[in-house]
């Protein structure tokens, strides 16, 4: 179990990350119910990879009161999605930031030897999403 202020760290940067998301499903680059279910599938997948990892790290006070940090704040990112519109330049460098933080979530907590994850498993699952996203 790590600290109150590394719990918070990680909770508020991963409250950010989470609002961006929320913001992204209603302002995606190309519009289209096909295109929105794979992002939300993605995004799902995603969040359920960095929910084990928080609550491997911080166990009982993610629990308690993380997780549910962690949720209103796709909401937040919703709503203000709702709310504001930005440019098309200023969308696709938040997708970018958004690919580049799931970048580094999967080598933080999808690859690492030490938890004897697959590669396999990983290369199998991104060549899939892969054949999704071009399939569409």
């Amino acid at each position: 179990m790590t600290s109150l202020g590394v719990f918070w760290l990680h909770i508020g940067s991963f409250s950010i990350y989470n609002a961006l998301i929320g913001y992204l499903l209603l302002h995606r680059e190309e519009p289209g119910i096909t295109n929105l279910l794979l992002f939300s599938c993605a995004m799902a997948l995603h969040f359920a990879v960095n929910d084990s990892g928080l609550r491997e790290h911080h166990k009982h006070i993610y629990e308690r009161i993380g997780r549910w940090i962690l949720a209103a704040a796709i909401i937040v990112g919703w709503v203000l999605g709702s709310a504001t519109e930005i440019g098309k330049t200023a969308i696709a460098v938040l997708f970018a930031f958004l690919a580049g933080g799931i970048v580094l979530n999967v080598l933080k907590e999808e690859l690492p030897e030490e938890r004897e994850s697959r590669f396999w498993a990983f290369a199998l699952g991104a060549g899939i999403y892969t054949a999704l996203l071009l399939a569409f």
